[in-house]
């Protein structure tokens, strides 16, 4: 592979999708009940992580092309035609492979490409409107993506109007997660992206700012999610799912209190470091959830 195509792949950026993995993981874990099969699953997560995600990626790249460092790549390359080679049939492939699948779930990608397209888009860039970039990025990255995921899982919605606040309790959790972990993806790149006109959520609270503002949410969405589990699942699952989340908690503490004394530490290592920490835990637990619920249906339990 030349030098310009290994700079496109490396632009897609497919490994920072683990990033993203927790909200599906979530989805699965608390999916209703309802038709499903191993396949929908794998289909739903290849079409998500695999083209969906890594096209938003790469044109983000495409349009914003960083010079410094941006998530998961610490010394970016510059974006190329073969980058938006990649992108258009990445796109192409995204569309096409989930209205394949179910229509359904087509018209849930289709929206949640139309504004991951419109927040790097120079003529719209909702990235350049602190807030309104903040709120959108929250509830399509988080609520948005478990109906995404359920649609495509179960080819229909779960019946809101009979199960009630059961059910919207699990989007309205993810959203809050990601409204609390979504300025500290920008914390390291304040000057970057002031420089191009883009007052990030992140760049309006300040590094003291972002910390406290991203510690209320992620506390109020991992409460409702443990309400959520507590209430419709088993306590059991809440003291797992703390288990494997309290690694990321030790270190956005310890992390938080370095940054206060020095701000320099608010850099990307440090960010990475917590999105690592935080997804691969998270999607760890919620995986065993999964795994448990397929085994205890396997047997005809129940957890509560």
């Amino acid at each position: 592979m030349n030098k310009a195509w290994r700079d496109a792949w490396i632009l897609m950026r497919i490994p920072f999708s683990v990033f993203l993995m927790p909200v599906f993981w979530l989805s699965t874990a608390v999916l209703p009940r309802g038709n499903w099969t191993f396949s929908s699953i794998s289909a739903v997560f290849l079409i998500l992580h695999l083209f969906l995600y890594p096209a938003s990626n790469g044109y983000n790249s495409l349009i914003d092309k960083d010079e410094g460092p941006v998530g998961g790549i610490e010394k970016p390359p510059k974006p190329n035609l073969q980058l938006q080679i990649l992108v258009i049939l990445f796109d192409v492939f995204s569309i096409l492979l989930s209205f394949f699948h179910h229509l359904i779930f087509g018209y849930f990608v289709s929206v949640y490409w139309i504004v991951s397209k419109a927040y790097s888009n120079p003529k719209i860039r909702l990235k350049q409107y602190p807030y309104l970039s903040w709120i959108v990025v929250s509830i399509f990255q988080g609520g948005w993506t478990v109906l995404m995921v359920w649609s495509g899982i179960l080819n229909e919605l779960p019946d809101f109007d009979q199960l009630g606040f059961k059910m919207w309790i699990w989007p309205l959790a993810a959203t809050l997660l990601l409204a609390g972990s979504y300025p500290l993806t920008q914390i390291y790149q304040h000057k970057e992206d002031l420089n191009r006109g883009d007052k990030t959520i992140s760049s309006v609270l300040g590094i003291k700012g972002t910390f406290v503002f991203s510690a209320f949410f992620l506390f109020s969405g991992s409460n409702l999610l443990a309400f959520g589990l507590w209430s419709y699942q088993s306590t059991l699952f809440v003291w797992i799912i703390l288990a494997f989340s309290f690694p990321a908690l030790l270190y956005l503490f310890s992390w938080a209190l370095k940054a206060w004394k020095d701000p320099d530490n608010a850099d990307f290592n440090h960010t990475m470091r917590f999105n690592q920490i935080s997804s691969i835990g998270l999607s760890l637990g919620f995986l065993f959830l999964v795994c448990y619920n397929i085994w205890a249906n396997y047997l005809h339990l129940h957890p509560k």
